[in-house]
């Protein structure tokens, strides 16, 4: 860490925190290594098998993601709880799904049945072909009536350090171009009360 300048203020960062679970021996194993630095063997495994002194070897490139006490204390409280949030983030999305459904301009977001969707957020594509505003000026619309949303994604080869370092041009991958450009995050979360709800999906739906 480079030192502070001096008559400069100090700067803190936070880091977002994260989990990984897995029925899978060998995707678990791959993950213990690149949490811990990329080395085959773990320092919990080191310090208690019966040659400590020897280093581990380093196969692959990885990371210091090992989490602490404290946050893995919150982590065991937390996912007692994260089939009911997952529920109730589902019965919002799909109750959305069908306020939207008549809307011409709006696709929803539609995903497989072979598996359960977390949710973590709520994305919307708007057809500009269609839709009576751009998607920009439908978010500035919003925004004045109190309700946050975002664009739903980057297109990772259209952002700059991609762009620059393998020459990339953003007509180069069209549909990551138009969801880069033309989808919306809404609100849903598990704070919202059903009035919430009412009031973005009546703030859509009043679009024309």
């Amino acid at each position: 860490m480079a030192p502070a300048l001096p008559g400069q203020p100090i700067k803190a960062f936070q880091r977002e925190g994260g989990m990984i679970t897995t029925n899978n021996d060998a995707l678990a194993h791959h993950a213990d290594v690149l949490r811990n630095h990329g080395a085959s063997v773990s320092e919990e495994q080191r310090h208690k098998g019966p040659r400590p002194y020897i280093l581990p070897d380093f196969e692959v490139m990885g990371f210091n993601y090992r989490m602490t006490d404290l946050q893995g204390a919150v982590g065991v409280v937390q996912i007692k709880k994260l089939d009911q949030y997952i529920d109730e983030r589902q019965e919002r999305a799909a109750w959305y799904n069908e306020k939207f459904k008549n809307i011409a301009w709006l696709r929803t977001p539609a995903y497989s049945a072979d598996y359960k969707h977390g949710w973590q957020s709520y994305v919307l594509f708007i057809d500009e072909k269609k839709s009576p505003m751009k998607r920009n000026d439908i978010m500035e619309y919003l925004q004045q009536k109190g309700i946050s949303t975002r664009p739903g994604t980057h297109a990772v080869h259209m952002l700059t350090f991609y762009a620059n370092l393998y020459g990339l041009k953003p007509s180069d991958f069209p549909g990551a171009e138009a969801a880069n450009n033309f989808s919306m995050s809404i609100p849903l979360h598990n704070r919202m009360s059903e009035e919430d709800y009412a009031y973005v999906a009546e703030a859509i739906q009043a679009i024309s």
